[in-house]
């Protein structure tokens, strides 16, 4: 209600004030936007025809015969990583990883440095710190013991197993905590089935049943909002209780079919944050735990019931795991909404370039470093995340995929777009080399779960440098930082309004909000040529409350893909104010004439050059009206900036290229 109050306001305020009727309209619309978003939020539309509980029931006698393990990989793929290890046969890149692994799991033998975990809840009043740790744990000394098999590490697996079994409850008010620990739980029992005792089994079997499984089944489980939402909430938690109804299906066939079958129908629903083009809606950082999770079913199913039901025939899954690689460019990744500038790697990858034949796939993967296990004498969980991807990579690499493969060409220029509203144009020289030029630029729905007001937004890579950056995440402690409707405290953030996107900013006084919150943007144009490829975005919509009549933004990789044409077209109902930005970590020094300037970083240097109106400036990474409390402070970051004022028509032309 608040944002319905805040535009009506904003109208009578500029009806007052001699705006005509006509021109008030766009601050009207947010009634009927708030009511589609509702419907959109709660639409089940994606939910997907599924095997009934009956049908799950039918392949009771196969499921019940599984042969262990199958959570994740089968015997087939440990006997093969196995034989070849100790054979010597691995691959150079298999090698280390297995080292790499081996290494963490011995450290893990010291309970000195690594006990076993006390329940202790954190400020979020959840596990799902211990949960997460407990999986990295068991895979590294469950993959151990399996290539190996030196009972050490299975003792001390079963150690880790039967402490988060003495817990009180697995924390079902933060269910991730629960999804997390039942997969957890149902590794260990899988991976270790040949060792386990039958009281141990029975230990395992009863508490995720009485802690995971049960409570999933509940009334109460089905009125949790990620039972039915968009996010990776929903794949997560079904993943991790789907996969404890296969490991302890036995126990409760017929309850176990029940929840089996709501997955099924129910994570394609979340499918929708990257159908159809595998480009996942929240970005790249929570694309890594989404996409996980899918995978895990995914893999587990098949192995378990010999299919998937169709789930991997969903449109976007096959590309879904080109995402991350897409997404980074040479000299980072396209860090938009409330994602880091890292670079997005995950072991599943490889089970994607397994599955769709991509050795470019796998050689992406392949420049994640291993890393060299060096013990530190401290409780060090990343390591140990770091141990659980290794073994999983060993697990799903596709040795045959060596250093001489040949590369089947992958599209350079990509339109990418996604159910929720995520739109994306990608443009690159390489997926090779190091310095490759790469240039990207968002569209789509600013309403989305960790999203910005960044509709226009883009970055730059050229010379192995970033020259255009997204600044990435907020303080999650901020106010009102997940409330992201129009006038939300969200968008007091900084790094969260278009001021702090490589966007525009047009009349900033007249709204609380720079650009609509719930506007959307499409790409009206898009072609790939062999210099590059051009896009159009109309970009209408995020500036409906700032008097904008039509804003247009082309986007173009020209000149051998190595320069960027940014040129916005910029029709306006009142004079008006107006600011491009690009925010850069490099020295910027302007021409005399304002016209170009010369960014300069690491002895590296691009010009950019402006043309029809306007000057370039440098400001601040900060707000217009000043600092908000929970804003970060900048300093190593500087605005490119073109200020207009007083123009009812404008247009904004802007060229990135090296000048090496």
């Amino acid at each position: 209600m608040k944002s319905v109050f805040t535009a009506v306001i904003t109208a009578v305020s500029l009806f007052f004030s001699g705006v005509s009727v006509g021109d008030l309209c766009p601050y009207l619309d947010v009634i009927p936007d708030m009511v589609q978003l509702g419907i959109d939020y709660i639409s089940l539309d994606r939910a997907k025809d599924a095997p009934s509980e009956k049908e799950i029931l039918t392949y009771k006698d196969k499921a019940e015969n599984a042969l262990h393990p199958f959570i994740l990989a089968d015997s087939t793929a440990f006997n093969k990583v196995c034989e070849e290890y100790k054979n010597g046969e691995s691959a150079e890149y298999t090698d280390s990883l297995i080292s790499f692994v081996l290494s963490n799991a011995d450290a893990l033998l010291d309970e000195k440095i690594y006990p076993p975990m006390e329940y202790i809840l954190d400020e979020e009043d959840s596990i799902l710190p211990i949960s997460r740790e407990t999986v990295n744990r068991i895979i590294i000394l469950g993959f151990s013991w399996r290539i190996t098999g030196e009972e050490k590490y299975a003792r001390r697996a079963v150690k880790e197993l039967e402490n988060v079994c003495s817990y009180p409850d697995w924390c079902n008010s933060h269910f991730l905590a629960t999804a997390e620990m039942a997969l957890a739980v149902s590794i260990g029992y899988d991976w270790f089935f040949d060792y386990l005792s039958d009281g141990q089994k029975n230990l395992l079997c009863e508490t995720a049943w009485q802690y995971a499984i049960e409570p999933a089944l509940s009334k109460n489980y089905l009125k949790n909002w990620f039972t039915w939402s968009k996010n990776n909430w929903n794949s997560i938690c079904y993943s991790g209780i789907g996969i404890a109804c296969m490991a302890f299906f036995s126990h409760n066939p017929e309850k176990a079919s029940e929840f089996l079958s709501m997955c099924y129908k129910n994570m394609p629903i979340a499918f929708s944050s990257f159908t159809p083009d595998g480009v996942y809606a929240e970005g790249p950082g929570y694309c890594q735990s989404g996409m996980n999770s899918i995978v895990y079913f995914i893999a587990s199913s098949d192995n378990f019931f010999g299919t998937d039901f169709g789930m991997s025939e969903t449109d976007g899954f096959s590309q879904l795991g080109f995402f991350p690689m897409y997404i980074t460019g040479s000299a980072g990744v396209f860090n938009f909404g409330d994602n880091k500038d890292r670079k997005c790697y995950s072991p599943v990858l490889h089970w994607y370039a397994g599955e769709y034949n991509s050795p470019l796939l796998a050689s992406y993967q392949k420049s994640d470093p291993v890393g060299e296990f060096t013990p530190d004498k401290t409780d060090n969980t990343e390591r140990n995340g770091k141990g659980k991807e290794n073994a999983l990579s060993a697990l799903w690499y596709e040795a045959s995929f060596n250093e001489n493969s040949d590369f089947p060409d992958e599209k350079k220029s990509l339109y990418l777009k996604s159910d929720s509203g995520q739109e994306l144009v990608i443009m690159r020289s390489s997926y090779e080399k190091n310095d490759a030029v790469y240039a990207a630029i968002k569209g789509g729905y600013n309403y989305i779960n960790h999203g910005d007001l960044d509709i226009g937004t883009f970055v730059y890579d050229a010379l192995g440098e970033r020259w255009a950056e997204e600044l990435g995440p907020g303080s999650y402690d901020a106010d009102g930082y997940f409330f992201g409707l129009p006038a939300g405290g969200r968008w007091k953030n900084y790094c969260k309004r278009a001021e702090g996107q490589n966007t525009l900013v047009i009349n900033p006084e007249l709204t609380v909000d720079d650009q609509y919150a719930l506007a959307r943007a499409s790409f009206s144009s898009f072609e790939e040529s062999i210099d590059g490829g051009n896009a159009a975005l109309d970009m209408t919509d995020a500036y409906s409350m700032s008097m904008a009549k039509s804003v247009i933004r082309e986007f173009e990789l020209f000149d051998n893909r190595t320069s960027l044409k940014i040129s916005d077209k910029i029709s306006c109902r009142i004079k008006s104010e107006i600011y491009w930005f690009m925010h850069t970590k490099a020295e910027i020094e302007i021409s005399e004439d304002g016209r170009s300037a010369i960014l300069s970083k690491n002895g590296k240097q691009i010009k950019a050059s402006l043309s029809a109106d306007g000057v370039f400036s440098v400001m601040k990474a900060e707000k217009l009206t000043g600092k908000y409390e929970y804003d970060t402070d900048y300093e190593d970051i500087k605005k490119l900036t073109v200020h207009l004022e007083d123009v009812t028509n404008a247009e904004i032309t802007v060229i990135l290229e090296p000048t090496e």
